[in-house]
């Protein structure tokens, strides 16, 4: 049944004051129905909105609802074995207008009748009534600013002297049969449809009102955040990146009387610039900061206003590795601070750069243990005390992790928020009360608990134990911690600190993905008051909404929501049901961003921060451990293999990661963090990334996917393909789509077939047909398990590879291999017809890469020998099965006569194959297979091997496959791939 959403309630800014948050059902193990209403006395209520509203859940007239609990939603919970869920508490959320402290609110439900007083509500402390089972929270007033088909996203705010708001954003418009696209099938010149582009808009609020938008950019663009800024003269300058002809630069446009000026260009370089922020000088100048990509490398730049031009753009970091995600502040003395997230140490460090009266000082050591540090926001109090608050991870961020490893820590495994400050005299401080006291703790906390950021500890080191303690069939378990990200801090008049996070505390999922939300927490003396809820903030985890002060002690929250908290019975795999049968299935995407806007009164701070001094930080360094994988990828860049047709160069990457965009990307955080890993994490040189159907074939997701695929290629560095998981169930097979070109839009499905009998799938072969079509490839992945396939189908042209080791799962190459699933142990169940000796039994001609999949980090490589680092050199190279896999930085080179692994290929005499690896330890054993059976076994004992074997028995007429497995003593492997040898000899 579809939900009954009230949008015509919605309110302006200006018409409430607060908003009351009210869960029932708290506590529960068994459904029960919570129909009822709320009555005000005292105020008006001019809005009531679902908290979580599910299947059967409604809102009615005169303040009334009709309500469940339910068994919390998550995906896919009967293939995971992980038995009946828990039952989630629902709610509603009401607005109030005209309240006082004495306003009182009474509830009426089939469970119990209470009433509470406004004046004992408190914001980021819930009031517990009905023993617990009901808890009411005070929640800042909301307002919604934009409600139309298209996506409102990326908003950024500034406030003018007068106290009006201007919120610049990007307006996404989609295809008008986007909903239709996304459910071809067997229609493929639908599959190159244009969208509506991006447009950069400008909205001000003054007076309690938000005026009509005022168009910044053409539409029609490829344009990435924008940011925006008040001059001296009251004018708001509007900054973003854009692409043109292929390179993404930023631009700037003032708007002056209501009118856009005209457009200013302020960089103009080979490379990816990006993420830009801006803010404006005690002279009144408008200063920009952004990423810059320089030939392969990340800078932070920053350029300032000359009248109604600017400067030319200066290198604010210093290093020659990768900077990340600037954040700029000002104060009323002429500094203007920058601060950003490097990885020169070999982990993610906070940094920060200040300039007085135009000239830049040295570079301050912000926070540089062998701890992720990273994402920093910053401002200035009104005592001009530089504060920055950022994300802290554990260490070993990006290194090993996986079903055979935990040595490392993977992506999205615990983060907290921390804050600091340098006062103009040069102490550093922190404030006297911690702020995870105000922040949430672990996400999947039930409603009814109290869990702070602050109560957890313990999780900031790697646990080495925890893959070897893994439960049979079961993946690594991620380590017990916050999630707190993304940080946005703001200072208002006053010094009242404000800190808005993501969290994805509670824990709720729905057919888009995991659902995040924002929670706002405030300081001011010696108080931190929070975990404030913000309304209308449910989104991915990358969603950061502006936070701008017009006036003392009281905030504005500037977000776009895509209302993914109510579930919609939409299928994450498009053409095949995903929702239970009693689940309405819709054809028409349901989730779209709108801005909504937060507004928050606590008042003016009590006085100067509280604070106590903390050491200065310097860096830590690299680890030797680190270093020593440096020069070894650096051996493998270096590297060449010489053919028949010139040399090869070896590429590191990986085909199949996953983000925040996937329906079961919970546990593997956002889509840029998956390019800081591959970037710097792990130094790959290509990648194919990521999500089931870039985010359920949505257009949105996509068109943001096939964005930052482009942001980040540089040519000659770095090469992301534009990738997608298509997963079908066995016995057809989930598989990783790669297409050198933009543009191609995901592929719906057609029916499956059965297990038995074995017979081509229809839907396989129109995904072969696709891939002739644009001239892409796929690889097969976890075959022998409920994800693989028995093989009943294969296209040599569309399918050369198949991923035979993931690092999230295990190795599906044969049984008894090392790093084999069994019967025993299999993770994501046991398919023995999945096998890949079985494909090449078949004469299936596949070469082997190894990927990650979900979580698992730097433990997975596809190594591709291609003639260059561009995407038309790698898709020849896959097609040509030119590839092999490893779980470390092993070089390998696999020689017969003038041919190498991945050719097919007759030979009149016996095959003498030469083998060459370059191990990062000693080789326990090498081995040579052939036609499924081990045929050469060696065991060195040592990093570097060679040598050639000669097949003493070929069969005149047949053609048999040879691969190499090569095994380290410290469990590292490289899989070779084969090669196909028709002997015609006697």
């Amino acid at each position: 049944m579809r939900l009954l959403l009230l949008a015509a309630l919605l309110p302006s800014l200006v018409q409430s004051a607060v908003g009351v948050r009210i869960l029932l059902g708290v506590g529960e193990t068994k459904e029960a129905a919570w129909d009822g209403n709320v009555t005000a006395s005292g105020a008006t209520i001019t809005a009531v909105e679902p908290w979580r509203f599910d299947r059967g859940d409604s809102l009615l007239p005169s303040n009334a609802w009709k309500m469940s609990t339910h068994q919390v939603r998550r995906f896919a919970a009967s293939f995971q074995g992980l038995g009946a869920p828990p039952v989630a508490a629902n709610g509603v959320l009401v607005l109030l207008d005209g309240e006082s402290d004495n306003t009182e609110l009474a509830v009426h439900t089939a469970q119990g009748n209470f009433s509470v007083r406004l004046g004992d509500l408190l914001y980021g402390a819930a009031r517990k009534e009905l023993g617990g089972k009901a808890l009411i929270d005070r929640v800042p007033e909301w307002s919604h600013i934009t409600n139309n088909p298209d996506e409102q996203d990326y908003p950024a705010a500034a406030a003018d002297k007068a106290g009006n708001i201007w919120a610049a954003y990007v307006d996404f418009k989609h295809n008008p049969d986007h909903n239709r696209i996304r459910l071809a099938t067997n229609q493929f010149d639908l599959m190159t449809a244009k969208t509506g582009g991006d447009q950069v808009m400008l909205k001000r609020y003054s007076n309690g009102a938000w005026g009509d938008s005022i168009a910044i950019s053409a539409p029609g663009g490829d344009l990435y955040r924008p940011a925006v800024a008040i001059d001296g003269k009251g004018r708001p300058w509007v900054v973003w990146s854009g692409n043109e002809n292929g390179n993404f630069d930023i631009w700037a446009r003032v708007v002056e009387n209501g009118k856009p000026g005209a457009t200013v260009r302020v960089s103009n370089s080979p490379g990816s610039d990006v993420d830009a922020v801006s803010a404006t000088d005690s002279s009144g100048n408008v200063w920009i900061a952004w990423q810059g990509w320089r030939n392969g490398k990340a800078a932070i730049f920053a350029s300032s206003q000359r009248g109604n031009a600017f400067s030319a753009p200066v290198a604010v970091s210093s290093s020659t590795a990768n900077e990340w995600n600037p954040s700029i502040a000002a104060d009323g003395n002429g500094h203007v601070s920058i601060a950003w997230d490097s990885y020169r140490n070999g982990n993610y460090d906070v940094y920060a750069r200040t300039a007085a009266q135009g000239k830049w000082g040295a570079e301050t050591v912000v926070a540089a243990t062998a701890s992720y540090e990273a994402y920093p926001s910053i401002a200035y109090d009104p005592s001009g005390v530089l504060w920055v608050a950022y994300e802290e991870g554990a260490g070993g961020w990006g290194k090993n992790f996986g079903a055979d490893d935990s040595s490392g820590m993977a992506l999205y495994q615990g983060r907290a928020i921390r804050l600091r400050g340098f006062t103009p005299s040069g102490s550093v401080v922190q404030p006297a009360t911690d702020i995870g006291t105000a922040l949430p703790g672990y996400p999947a906390t039930a409603e009814g608990a109290v869990s702070r950021q602050a109560d957890t500890s313990g999780w900031v080191e790697p646990n080495p134990n925890a893959a070897k303690n893994r439960g049979a069939n079961q993946s690594t378990p991620a380590r017990r911690a916050p999630r707190n990200t993304a940080p946005r801090l703001t200072i208002d008049a006053s010094g009242r600190m404000w800190v808005a996070c993501r969290s994805a505390y509670p824990i709720f999922w729905t057919s888009v993905g995991t659902v995040w939300t924002e929670h706002l927490a405030s300081y001011s003396g010696s108080t931190w008051t929070g975990p404030i809820y913000i309304h209308h903030s449910d989104n991915i985890l990358d969603n950061r909404p502006a936070l701008v002060s017009a006036t003392a002690g009281d905030l504005l929250v500037l977000g776009s929501s895509d209302g993914r908290r109510l579930f919609h019975g939409l299928s994450y795999l498009p053409g095949q049901r995903t929702t239970p049968a009693d689940d309405e299935e819709l054809t028409v995407d349901p989730y779209n961003n709108d801005l909504y806007a937060n507004r928050i009164s606590l008042g003016a701070a009590s006085g100067a921060p509280a604070t106590r001094n903390v050491a200065t930080a310097s860096a830590a360094g690299p680890s030797p451990q680190d270093t020593a994988e440096r020069d070894a990828v650096a051996g493998m860049r270096k590297y060449r293999l010489q053919t028949r047709n010139g040399q090869l160069m070896i590429l590191r990457g990986e085909f199949h990661r996953h983000s925040e965009y996937s329906m079961d990307g919970a546990g593997d955080g956002t889509l840029i963090d998956q390019y800081r890993y591959m970037i710097d994490g792990a130094n790959m040189d290509w990648v194919g990334c990521c999500d089931h159907d870039n985010g359920a074939g949505r257009e949105y997701t996509w068109w943001l996917s096939q964005k930052l695929t482009d942001i980040y290629y540089s040519a000659g560095h770095f090469v992301p393909m534009f990738n997608y998981e298509r997963s079908v169930q066995y016995p057809e097979g989930h598989r990783n789509v790669i297409f050198a070109q933009r543009g191609i839009r995901t592929l719906a499905r057609l029916p499956k077939t059965a297990d038995e009998p074995a017979v081509k799938a229809p839907d396989t072969q129109m995904l072969y047909a696709y891939l002739k079509k644009f001239n892409g490839i796929v690889a097969s992945h976890t075959s022998a398990t409920l994800m693989g396939t028995d093989w009943r189908d294969n296209d040599p042209d569309s399918e050369p590879a198949v991923e035979i080791y993931q690092g999230d799962r295990q190795n599906y190459e044969m049984p008894g291999a090392p790093r084999s699933n069994t019967a025993e142990d299999s993770i994501g169940g046991w398919r023995p017809k999945g096998f890949v000796n079985l494909a090449l039994e078949r004469g299936y001609k596949l070469a082997f890469e190894a990927s990650s999949d979900h979580v698992s980090t730097h433990m997975s490589y596809s190594n591709i020998l291609a003639t260059a680092a561009n995407r038309d050199a790698i898709l020849d190279a896959l097609k040509k099965r030119h590839v092999y896999g490893a779980t470390d930085n092993i070089v390998a080179e696999y020689h017969c006569g003038d041919h190498i692994m991945g050719d097919a290929f007759s030979s009149p005499t016996a095959p003498a194959l030469r083998v060459k690896l370059t191990g990062t330890a000693p080789f326990s054993k090498v081995v040579v297979v052939k036609d499924n059976a081990y045929v050469y076994s060696i065991e060195p004992q040592k990093a570097d091997v060679e040598f050639t074997w000669r097949d003493a028995s070929p069969q005149k007429g047949k053609t048999s496959y040879y691969y190499v497995r090569g095994e380290q003593t410290n469990g590292e492997i490289v899989w070779v791939s084969p090669m196909w040898i028709t002997y015609t000899g006697q």
